[in-house]
Protein backbone atom coordinates (compact mmCIF):
# COMPACT_ATOMS: atom_id res chain seq x y z
CA UNK A 1 0.00 0.00 0.00
CA UNK A 2 0.99 3.22 -0.80
CA UNK A 3 1.04 4.69 2.79
CA UNK A 4 1.30 2.30 5.97
CA UNK A 5 -1.65 2.16 8.28
CA UNK A 6 -1.80 1.45 12.13
CA UNK A 7 -4.07 0.76 14.42
CA UNK A 8 -5.06 3.95 16.98
CA UNK A 9 -3.04 2.88 20.00
CA UNK A 10 -4.40 4.75 23.48
CA UNK A 11 -2.44 4.24 26.38
CA UNK A 12 -3.45 5.13 29.91
CA UNK A 13 -1.43 5.07 32.77
CA UNK A 14 -3.62 3.94 36.06
CA UNK A 15 -2.26 4.43 39.35
CA UNK A 16 -4.20 2.71 42.18
CA UNK A 17 -4.52 3.57 45.72
CA UNK A 18 -4.29 1.50 48.67
CA UNK A 19 -3.84 3.68 51.29
CA UNK A 20 -5.56 0.64 54.09
CA UNK A 21 -3.04 -1.62 52.79
CA UNK A 22 0.48 -2.71 55.00
CA UNK A 23 1.60 -2.74 51.07
CA UNK A 24 1.68 1.20 50.68
CA UNK A 25 4.44 2.78 52.53
CA UNK A 26 3.38 5.50 54.39
CA UNK A 27 4.46 8.57 52.46
CA UNK A 28 3.79 7.42 49.39
CA UNK A 29 4.02 9.70 46.48
CA UNK A 30 0.23 10.81 44.98
CA UNK A 31 -1.28 8.34 42.54
CA UNK A 32 -2.47 10.15 39.62
CA UNK A 33 -3.95 9.08 35.82
CA UNK A 34 -1.63 9.56 32.53
CA UNK A 35 -3.72 9.58 29.32
CA UNK A 36 -1.37 9.11 26.44
CA UNK A 37 -2.99 9.13 22.94
CA UNK A 38 -0.41 7.54 20.31
CA UNK A 39 -2.38 8.21 16.45
CA UNK A 40 -1.50 7.90 12.83
CA UNK A 41 -2.73 10.09 10.30
CA UNK A 42 -5.29 8.69 9.24
CA UNK A 43 -7.55 8.21 12.79
CA UNK A 44 -10.14 5.64 13.85
CA UNK A 45 -12.76 4.48 11.08
CA UNK A 46 -15.81 3.17 11.63
CA UNK A 47 -16.27 -0.71 11.63
CA UNK A 48 -12.36 -1.29 11.95
CA UNK A 49 -11.00 -3.10 14.77
CA UNK A 50 -9.35 -0.46 17.17
CA UNK A 51 -6.69 -1.61 20.09
CA UNK A 52 -6.86 -0.14 23.51
CA UNK A 53 -4.11 -0.38 25.98
CA UNK A 54 -3.70 0.39 29.92
CA UNK A 55 -0.83 0.03 32.57
CA UNK A 56 -2.00 -0.67 36.00
CA UNK A 57 0.84 1.30 38.44
CA UNK A 58 0.54 0.56 42.36
CA UNK A 59 3.00 3.11 44.16
CA UNK A 60 4.35 3.81 41.41
CA UNK A 61 5.57 0.12 39.91
CA UNK A 62 3.93 -2.32 37.83
CA UNK A 63 1.22 -4.17 38.89
CA UNK A 64 1.25 -7.49 36.75
CA UNK A 65 -1.00 -10.38 36.54
CA UNK A 66 -4.61 -8.12 37.30
CA UNK A 67 -7.46 -7.68 35.92
CA UNK A 68 -8.65 -4.44 33.69
CA UNK A 69 -11.49 -3.98 31.88
CA UNK A 70 -12.58 -1.79 29.49
CA UNK A 71 -15.48 0.14 29.05
CA UNK A 72 -17.27 2.50 26.57
CA UNK A 73 -20.10 5.05 26.28
CA UNK A 74 -21.16 5.04 22.71
CA UNK A 75 -22.37 8.78 21.59
CA UNK A 76 -26.28 9.24 22.59
CA UNK A 77 -25.77 6.29 24.97
CA UNK A 78 -26.45 6.99 28.90
CA UNK A 79 -24.52 4.40 30.12
CA UNK A 80 -20.99 3.07 29.63
CA UNK A 81 -20.75 -0.67 28.82
CA UNK A 82 -18.12 -3.16 29.30
CA UNK A 83 -16.29 -4.66 26.18
CA UNK A 84 -13.53 -6.97 27.74
CA UNK A 85 -11.26 -7.53 30.15
CA UNK A 86 -7.92 -8.11 29.69
CA UNK A 87 -4.67 -9.50 32.14
CA UNK A 88 -1.71 -6.92 32.68
CA UNK A 89 1.80 -8.34 31.92
CA UNK A 90 4.98 -8.24 33.76
CA UNK A 91 5.04 -4.46 32.42
CA UNK A 92 1.81 -4.50 33.61
CA UNK A 93 0.28 -3.68 30.82
CA UNK A 94 -3.03 -5.50 29.37
CA UNK A 95 -4.65 -4.37 25.58
CA UNK A 96 -8.14 -4.92 24.04
CA UNK A 97 -9.28 -4.79 20.89
CA UNK A 98 -13.07 -3.44 19.79
CA UNK A 99 -15.20 -1.71 16.94
CA UNK A 100 -16.88 0.96 17.24
CA UNK A 101 -19.03 2.68 14.86
CA UNK A 102 -19.82 6.42 16.39
CA UNK A 103 -17.56 8.85 19.16
CA UNK A 104 -17.45 7.10 21.87
CA UNK A 105 -16.00 8.09 26.18
CA UNK A 106 -14.02 5.13 26.67
CA UNK A 107 -12.40 4.17 30.45
CA UNK A 108 -10.45 1.19 31.73
CA UNK A 109 -11.52 0.12 35.13
CA UNK A 110 -9.67 -2.23 37.73
CA UNK A 111 -11.94 -3.59 40.10
CA UNK A 112 -9.75 -4.08 43.15
CA UNK A 113 -7.90 -7.51 44.22
CA UNK A 114 -6.55 -8.75 47.60
CA UNK A 115 -3.12 -6.76 47.43
CA UNK A 116 -4.50 -3.67 45.93
CA UNK A 117 -7.39 -0.83 45.96
CA UNK A 118 -9.82 -0.20 43.21
CA UNK A 119 -9.33 2.20 40.63
CA UNK A 120 -9.99 3.34 37.31
CA UNK A 121 -9.13 6.08 34.28
CA UNK A 122 -10.69 9.09 33.40
CA UNK A 123 -13.08 9.32 30.75
CA UNK A 124 -11.94 10.15 27.91
CA UNK A 125 -13.28 10.94 24.02
CA UNK A 126 -12.59 8.89 21.13
CA UNK A 127 -13.81 9.96 17.85
CA UNK A 128 -14.43 7.57 14.83
CA UNK A 129 -14.69 8.98 11.13
CA UNK A 130 -17.37 7.25 9.16
CA UNK A 131 -16.02 4.65 6.50
CA UNK A 132 -16.40 6.24 2.88
CA UNK A 133 -16.48 4.32 -0.48
CA UNK A 134 -15.85 6.36 -3.54
CA UNK A 135 -15.62 5.54 -7.27
CA UNK A 136 -15.30 7.89 -10.32
CA UNK A 137 -16.73 7.24 -14.06
CA UNK A 138 -13.61 8.44 -14.95
CA UNK A 139 -10.23 9.75 -13.99
CA UNK A 140 -9.04 10.75 -17.41
CA UNK A 141 -11.27 13.56 -18.62
CA UNK A 142 -11.22 15.29 -21.57
CA UNK A 143 -11.19 19.51 -20.86
CA UNK A 144 -14.89 20.31 -20.82
CA UNK A 145 -15.94 16.38 -19.52
CA UNK A 146 -18.27 16.26 -15.98
CA UNK A 147 -16.35 14.14 -13.18
CA UNK A 148 -18.88 12.41 -11.29
CA UNK A 149 -17.87 10.47 -7.85
CA UNK A 150 -20.48 8.42 -6.05
CA UNK A 151 -19.97 6.78 -3.11
CA UNK A 152 -21.59 5.42 0.13
CA UNK A 153 -20.86 6.07 4.08
CA UNK A 154 -21.32 3.38 6.83
CA UNK A 155 -22.58 4.27 8.62
CA UNK A 156 -25.46 6.18 6.53
CA UNK A 157 -24.82 9.92 7.29
CA UNK A 158 -28.32 11.80 5.85
CA UNK A 159 -28.60 15.14 5.47
CA UNK A 160 -24.43 15.21 6.15
CA UNK A 161 -22.17 17.59 3.91
CA UNK A 162 -20.16 15.71 1.71
CA UNK A 163 -17.34 17.45 -0.30
CA UNK A 164 -15.20 16.94 -3.29
CA UNK A 165 -11.48 18.21 -2.39
CA UNK A 166 -7.82 18.28 -4.74
CA UNK A 167 -4.86 18.66 -2.21
CA UNK A 168 -3.72 17.05 0.90
CA UNK A 169 -5.74 16.87 3.53
CA UNK A 170 -4.46 14.56 5.89
CA UNK A 171 -2.38 16.86 9.18
CA UNK A 172 0.95 16.94 9.16
CA UNK A 173 0.97 16.41 5.32
CA UNK A 174 3.01 19.41 2.85
CA UNK A 175 1.80 20.81 -0.28
CA UNK A 176 -0.72 23.27 -1.83
CA UNK A 177 -3.39 24.64 -0.44
CA UNK A 178 -6.51 21.94 -0.95
CA UNK A 179 -9.16 23.67 -2.92
CA UNK A 180 -12.79 22.17 -2.97
CA UNK A 181 -14.54 21.12 -5.99
CA UNK A 182 -18.12 20.21 -5.18
CA UNK A 183 -20.67 19.72 -2.45
CA UNK A 184 -23.47 18.02 -1.84
CA UNK A 185 -25.64 16.32 0.91
CA UNK A 186 -25.80 12.74 1.62
CA UNK A 187 -28.71 10.79 0.73
CA UNK A 188 -31.12 9.04 3.26
CA UNK A 189 -29.67 5.29 2.64
CA UNK A 190 -25.76 6.55 3.03
CA UNK A 191 -25.14 7.51 -0.92
CA UNK A 192 -23.68 10.56 -2.22
CA UNK A 193 -23.16 11.67 -5.81
CA UNK A 194 -20.45 14.76 -6.23
CA UNK A 195 -19.73 16.33 -9.81
CA UNK A 196 -17.53 19.00 -11.22
CA UNK A 197 -16.45 20.01 -14.87
CA UNK A 198 -12.54 20.85 -15.57
CA UNK A 199 -11.80 23.43 -18.40
CA UNK A 200 -8.13 23.36 -17.89
CA UNK A 201 -5.14 20.73 -17.83
CA UNK A 202 -5.16 19.16 -14.48
CA UNK A 203 -3.12 16.56 -12.49
CA UNK A 204 -4.16 16.31 -8.66
CA UNK A 205 -5.15 13.60 -6.36
CA UNK A 206 -8.80 13.89 -4.89
CA UNK A 207 -10.57 13.01 -1.71
CA UNK A 208 -14.18 12.72 -0.49
CA UNK A 209 -14.18 14.02 2.95
CA UNK A 210 -17.35 14.26 5.40
CA UNK A 211 -16.83 17.36 8.21
CA UNK A 212 -17.56 15.95 11.80
CA UNK A 213 -21.29 15.50 11.41
CA UNK A 214 -24.18 14.57 14.36
CA UNK A 215 -22.03 10.89 16.18
CA UNK A 216 -19.08 11.20 14.18
CA UNK A 217 -16.18 12.64 13.44
CA UNK A 218 -14.47 13.83 9.90
CA UNK A 219 -14.64 11.15 7.45
CA UNK A 220 -12.03 10.81 4.14
CA UNK A 221 -11.82 8.60 1.69
CA UNK A 222 -8.76 6.92 0.20
CA UNK A 223 -7.80 9.18 -3.01
CA UNK A 224 -7.90 8.86 -6.28
CA UNK A 225 -5.56 10.53 -9.41
CA UNK A 226 -6.81 12.38 -11.81
CA UNK A 227 -5.94 13.56 -14.65
CA UNK A 228 -7.60 16.32 -16.96
CA UNK A 229 -6.37 16.59 -20.64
Amino acid sequence: MARARRALVVVLMMLCVSPALPAVAAGADPTEVFPIVVDDLSGPVAGKPLVFAATLVDSGAPAPGEVLSLWVQPSGSADFTEVGQATTNAAGTASLSTVLDRNAMVQWRFGGSSARAASSSTPYVVEIAPALTRRANDLTLRRGQRLVVRGRTSPAKPGCAVELWRGELRPLMVGPKPVRLARSTVRADGSYRLTRRFHRHLRARIAVVIPACGDNGRGLSAYLGLRVR
